[in-house]
C-alpha cells in the first residue's frame, strides 16, 4: 500500500514537472529573445528549447537574422531643375546587433537614413536623369547611405520609383507626344524625299536612254493582262480596256 502511494506521488510529481516545461522552437533564420516575468532572460539560438515556465510568465520575441526587404517612400523631394517629385527605394538589410535592435528598432534607423538619402539624390539630378534611372544615378544613392545603420547593415539599395504630380505628368506626356509626332513627321518627309529622288533618277535615266521607254512598254504589255489594247504612234503610248 505504501509503495502504491509513493508511486502515485512520484507520478504526480513527474506530471507536474513535465507540465511546467514549455517547448519553444526557434527557426534557422531567426534568433529568439526570452523574457521571463517581463524581464530579459537570455538569447535563444535556432533550435528547440525546453524552459521551465511553472509560475513564471514567459515571452519570446523573434528577430529575423536573414535579409530583410523594405519598401521606403514615397519621399517628397525637389530635383536640381526645381521640379517637385516623390521618390521611393527598395532596401535590403540585415540585423547585426540583436540586443541593440530591441531598444532601437533597425527598421526605423534604416527608414530614416534611406529617406534622407532619397532627398539628397533628388536635389543632385534632373527629372530626366531620375526617370532613366541608370547605374550612374543609383550609385550615389548607395554611397549616400552608410553600410552600418544603427544595429543593421545595408546589403542592397535601389531606386524603385519616381512619382510626378499630375500636372507635371501631363506636361511630360505632352512633351513626349510632341516629340513622337515630330519624329513621325520627319520620317514621312524623309520617305517623300526618297520617293521624289527615285522618280527624278528614273526620269534622268529615261531622258539619257530613250530605249528604256520601249523596254518599259514591253514590260507593261506582258503584265497588262487579257483584253488590253496598245496603240503606238509618234512615240505616244495609249492603253485602253478592250471588250
Amino acid at each position: 500500500m505504501v509503495l502504491i502511494v509513493i508511486a502515485s506521488v512520484v507520478g504526480v510529481a513527474v506530471l507536474i514537472a513535465l507540465a511546467s516545461f514549455r517547448t519553444i522552437r526557434v527557426s534557422p533564420w531567426e534568433q529568439g529573445v526570452l523574457y521571463v516575468d517581463d524581464g530579459f532572460e537570455r538569447m535563444l539560438p535556432p533550435g528547440r528549447h525546453r524552459i521551465v515556465g511553472l509560475g513564471r510568465k514567459l515571452y519570446v520575441h523573434r528577430v529575423q537574422t536573414g535579409p530583410i526587404y523594405m519598401q521606403i517612400g514615397p519621399v517628397e523631394a525637389v530635383t536640381s531643375d526645381r521640379l517637385p517629385i516623390r521618390l521611393s527605394a527598395t532596401v535590403v538589410y540585415e540585423i547585426t546587433d540583436i540586443q541593440a535592435s530591441l531598444s532601437h528598432p533597425a527598421s526605423e534607423a534604416v527608414r530614416l537614413s534611406v529617406s534622407q538619402s532619397l532627398i539628397a539624390l533628388g536635389s543632385r539630378h534632373t527629372l530626366d536623369e531620375l526617370l532613366t534611372r541608370t547605374a550612374a544615378t543609383e550609385e550615389p544613392l548607395r554611397l549616400e547611405v552608410e553600410p552600418l545603420v544603427g544595429p543593421a547593415k545595408i546589403v542592397g539599395l535601389v531606386l524603385a520609383g519616381v512619382i510626378m504630380p499630375p500636372e507635371l505628368r501631363r506636361a511630360v506626356t505632352e512633351v513626349e507626344r510632341a516629340r513622337l509626332e515630330g519624329q513621325a513627321t520627319l520620317e514621312r518627309a524623309r520617305g517623300e524625299h526618297a520617293a521624289l529622288r527615285s522618280l527624278a533618277n528614273a526620269a534622268r535615266l529615261l531622258k539619257d536612254n530613250p530605249e528604256l521607254m520601249n523596254l518599259r512598254m514591253l514590260q507593261a504589255v506582258g503584265t497588262a493582262g487579257k483584253g488590253a489594247t496598245l496603240v503606238i504612234g509618234d512615240g505616244a503610248l495609249v492603253r485602253s480596256s478592250g471588250a
